[in-house]
């Protein structure tokens, strides 16, 4: 295509093609690297705990794979409403996810050494990549080529489509009107288009191709640099919105998220509107082009922030809890349980299972603690606790149908084969802890029979069903550890107690006949017996088959 010889109205459409070209590859990008790298996510987002300095690292990091600041700090909101993530450490992630997609502009930088043709040959060696193999890892890296190819190409386009805007009158005209060079206004500008654009690195990238073709907003000089300050607000905006709804720590993180950016733009703004030659006179003779300056600009602007912030990071945590301050408690708001599921975690679905998994296990130690209940009653004739067992066995089931719902969400998402594994291996973990859940509706239902009809059973056979109980938690830690930490070590521990409640309910159940034929046991227990020694092993059996479920994703 001529791009010389564009009328305006067909460089505005040109443009817009171009945006949409950079964009769709940025999305596929992060998707490639995302799923390349999904297993070492949710470890680098578990390393935030460590200090504020690996905060930053990981925050920045995890940007640069997702390739937005937004994503990041999505999902650090999703983290914090989980109660998996503290508000410090949250602030941390977020100074650092604002360095982190910076590599925006730096990658946008790189379209000044005339890589549009190993852009194009990236982009077919992708392509080709994902046609001929069938290899899992070989076509998502396919795929990451294809989209870094497209990133090029997008570039390209707008590159293009602004020399055509560059030779308009009109266009310069507008741009290097006085009216339009008000400092305070180029940051409103900057800000308002990022927050419906909600990419500030789409308007950074844009900002940069128009100042490639001698088409800088604000007539020269440092209004660039306020526009890009603007910018850096307007990108808390997706944060913002992703915070309705969310508990109290979600919404002062977003508040940090915001903070952090606006008093950033006001340290800086008086710096650089009294500085009126800091573009021209010191970041022009430092890198001599447009593109190198307005990069380097954006990443000093939020490198310099952090290294102020960090020193004050605690007190300005509790600056957003003097704003934002603690609702009251209501009781029987199982809201925080909920917040695994968190869907702004559905950005990043590997994170989403890292967190999923977890709300598997929660919710499996619900339907033990009403097992342990439940037994407890029956050994001690007394149901009075037995409501609020009902009252867990009616969570358990609600929990369960959340994370069915939740599961069938992230399906929907391109996962890879391993993540699919996962939600396979999840959706039969889910069946299993119901199971659990109803056993213990079983057993509350044998308690209330035998104190309907007065049976009494022996201590000789309170002590046996309680020892079961003693080896069924010992199961149960050993099953969390393994479906937690893919610990297939543990594996064969299991395996030894779940064999040892097998032995133990036969062993049981022939005692029990002998005291019977003795007369030591009444031969109308019989039944209600034999049932709560079968339920009791059947918990080893779903237990077993929940260790067992980690070998499909080793």
């Amino acid at each position: 295509m001529d791009f010389d010889n564009l009328d305006t109205p067909s460089s505005v459409i040109l443009l817009l093609v171009g945006l949409g070209v950079f964009l769709l590859g940025f999305k596929f990008l992060g998707d490639s690297i995302e799923k390349l790298s999904a297993s070492k996510m949710r470890a680098l987002f578990n390393k935030a705990a460590g200090n504020r300095f690996a905060g930053v690292g990981v925050g920045a990091l995890a940007t640069a794979i997702v390739q937005s600041s937004s994503v990041t700090t999505v999902m650090v909101v999703g983290f914090v409403n989980a109660g998996v993530m503290t508000l410090t450490q949250a602030a941390a992630v977020i100074m650092g996810a604002n360095i982190g997609t910076t590599i925006t502009g730096w990658l946008v930088w790189l379209n000044q050494f005339n890589v549009m043709m190993y852009a194009m040959l990236l982009t077919l060696v992708g392509l080709v990549m994902t046609m001929v193999t069938k290899n899992n890892k070989v076509n998502t890296a396919g795929s990451l080529i294809a989209s870094l190819g497209l990133v090029f190409v997008g570039l390209e386009i707008m590159s293009g489509s602004m020399a055509g805007v560059a030779k308009e009158p009109i266009i310069e005209e507008i741009l290097t009107d006085d009216r339009f060079s008000n400092p305070i206004l180029l940051m409103l500008i900057g800000l308002v288009i990022t927050g419906i654009v909600q990419s500030s690195s789409a308007v950074t990238s844009v900002l940069i191709v128009m100042a490639q073709n001698g088409l800088l907003i604000g007539g020269g000089g440092n209004g660039i640099l306020f526009v890009i300050m603007g910018t850096n607000i307007g990108t808390c905006v997706t944060a913002v919105l992703s915070s309705i709804g969310a508990n109290t720590n979600a919404k002062r993180a977003c508040l940090y998220h915001l903070m952090f950016n606006t008093i950033g733009t006001l340290i800086f703004l008086p710096i650089i509107w009294a500085w009126g030659d800091f573009y021209d006179g010191v970041l022009m003779q430092w890198f001599h082009n447009h593109t190198t300056c307005i990069t380097f600009f954006h990443t000093m602007f939020n490198v310099i922030c952090t290294c102020l912030y960090l020193p004050f990071i605690k007190y300005l945590v509790k600056l957003t809890e003097m704003i934002i301050p603690d609702r009251k408690k209501k009781r029987g708001n199982y809201k925080q349980d909920e917040g695994f599921m968190d869907k702004r975690l559905l950005l990043t679905p590997s994170l989403a299972l890292g967190q999923l998994v977890k709300q598997t296990t929660y919710t499996a130690g619900i339907a033990m603690k009403c097992l342990n209940g439940a037994v407890t009653g029956f050994v001690n004739r007394d149901d009075g606790k037995f409501e609020a067992i009902d009252q867990d066995i009616t969570k358990v089931n609600e929990l369960s149908q959340q994370i069915t719902d939740y599961l069938i969400e992230v399906s929907a998402k391109d996962i890879s084969l391993n993540e699919e594994k996962l939600v396979n291996v999840l959706h039969r973990d889910n069946t299993d802890v119901v199971r659990v859940a109803d056993i213990a509706d079983n057993i509350v239902g044998y308690t209330r029979k035998a104190i309907d009809e007065t049976l009494v059973f022996s201590e000789v056979v309170k002590h046996d069903v309680m020892n079961i109980m003693r080896l069924l938690n010992e199961q149960f830690e050993l099953v969390v550890d393994i479906v937690e930490n893919n610990n297939l070590i543990k594996v064969k521990q299991s395996d030894e107690l779940e064999q040892e409640i097998d032995s133990s309910k036969k062993r049981l159940l022939d005692e029990h006949i002998a005291r019977m034929a003795r007369g030591e046991c009444n031969a109308e227990n019989n039944s209600l017996f034999v049932s709560l020694i079968s339920n009791l092993e059947r918990v080893g059996d779903h237990l077993s088959m929940m260790a067992h479920s980690v070998e499909d994703i080793a």
